[in-house]
């Protein structure tokens, strides 16, 4: 039961998404101007990449990056669908039927991770047309999983935020203070031996971090002293924290006024 109710939100929430055509196109201007003019902006700085280790371009260097940062905003903006819910009424129709609170936040979180994937999937083809080139094209499916994965965790801080959140001002706010301060606090547009010593601490604890690099390992072949079991680990313990906040937090706050 619990299944089926996830996938019936989970399937309304992708037929929700292929109505929003402006939405997707919107969601996909940042990410592809980051990729196509910074990556050519910071063309000469490949010296200084080449000094920490990575002996690429700086255009591969950073495709990883944007890659995560279309994952992250794209999941964390996902959660104003359930405001709308909330105040058109649909939420307070599933609140009343049989269905689990916590698979109406599962379906959710599922949607939107996919969804995410969908649009890195489109920055990668940017990346490749571009002149990006990966060591093994079979090399995007485990990508794409990996991104699939770490959305999930970013879609569950967007529906926290949303069940918590007593208007969309307030839902906005926090999205942004928390969106991009956690991209730029990664080594997704330069290296972590280039960061000060505290902020490179900081980024340590950052689960985009380990995501940047296990992608970026993937696409260019070239490690970062990060091992991909490190980084599978600390994306599973995020991602599994962050299902089960999302689930909890849902459940008690959802049928609060809005």
């Amino acid at each position: 039961m619990i299944i089926y109710d996830t996938y019936t939100i989970f399937w309304r929430e992708l037929k929700r998404y292929r109505k929003s055509r402006s939405g997707v196109l919107i969601r996909l201007i940042q990410p592809a101007i980051w990729i196509i003019v910074i990556g050519h902006t910071f063309a000469g700085t490949r010296p200084l990449i080449q000094s920490v280790g990575f002996d690429g371009t700086y255009l591969e260097f950073m495709a990883p990056g944007v890659i995560i940062l279309t994952a992250i905003f794209t999941s964390i903006f996902g959660g104003v669908n359930t405001l709308w819910d909330r105040r058109y009424g649909f939420m307070n129709k599933a609140l009343t039927s049989p269905i689990s609170r916590s698979s109406i936040a599962l379906g959710k979180m599922l949607a939107i991770s996919l969804i995410s994937a969908l649009q890195a999937a489109l920055i990668i083809g940017i990346a490749i047309i571009i002149g990006v080139t990966f060591p093994n094209p079979l090399v995007i499916l485990p990508i794409m999983a990996i991104v699939i994965l770490f959305s999930l965790g970013f879609s569950g801080i967007s529906v926290v935020v949303a069940s918590t959140a007593k208007s969309q001002e307030t839902f906005w706010g926090i999205i942004n203070f928390l969106g991009m301060p956690l991209f730029m606090l990664s080594p997704a547009l330069f290296p972590l031996e280039l960061l000060p010593e505290w902020l490179a601490t900081a980024a340590k604890m950052n689960p985009v971090t380990y995501t940047v690099l296990l992608v970026r390992g993937m696409m260019t072949g070239v490690t970062e002293g990060v091992s991909t079991a490190l980084s599978l680990g600390v994306i599973g313990v995020f991602v599994v924290l962050m299902i089960g906040l999302a689930s909890y937090v849902f459940t008690r706050e959802i049928n609060k006024p809005f």
